[in-house]
């Protein structure tokens, strides 16, 4: 898998965004600072880099509601983690996870298909376009 500097960049500023605005409709998610921000971004990034090709021997059998509903979970269980490692990343309750995930999922397909040459979101797409 090869993966280019570019490409992490775009996918850390559309990480930033799409956690900006979340913490903006969201009340359960705050951050103190801009440097949270940042950090919580990109280690949200490398999280998603070193899961997708994990993710990959999930069989591709299963129920797309039941796929989508475990990767909602990983995914708010991450969110969870990476707010206990920083200070400035405040979440309240445990639905502040879940709903963030899913914000964050709307918003980053949005902004990754205006984005020029970047696609990723496509193949998600394409999933549920696919459901049979």
């Amino acid at each position: 898998m090869t993966f280019h500097i570019q490409t992490l960049l775009i996918h850390w500023g559309v990480m930033v965004l799409a956690l900006w605005l979340t913490s903006s409709i969201l009340k359960g998610m705050a951050f103190s600072s801009i440097f949270t921000l940042l950090v919580s971004a990109l280690l949200l990034c490398v999280a998603n880099i070193v899961m997708r090709p994990v993710l990959e021997f999930i069989p591709h059998g299963l129920s797309p509601l039941v796929l989508g509903i475990v990767l909602l979970i990983v995914n708010a269980l991450l969110i969870m983690f990476i707010a206990s490692l920083l200070k400035g990343f405040k979440l309240s309750g445990v639905m502040a996870p879940l709903l963030a995930c899913l914000i964050i999922a709307v918003i980053g397909m949005l902004l990754e298909l205006v984005l020029p040459g970047s696609n990723p979101s496509l193949f998600h797409i394409q999933q549920l376009v696919n459901f049979k």
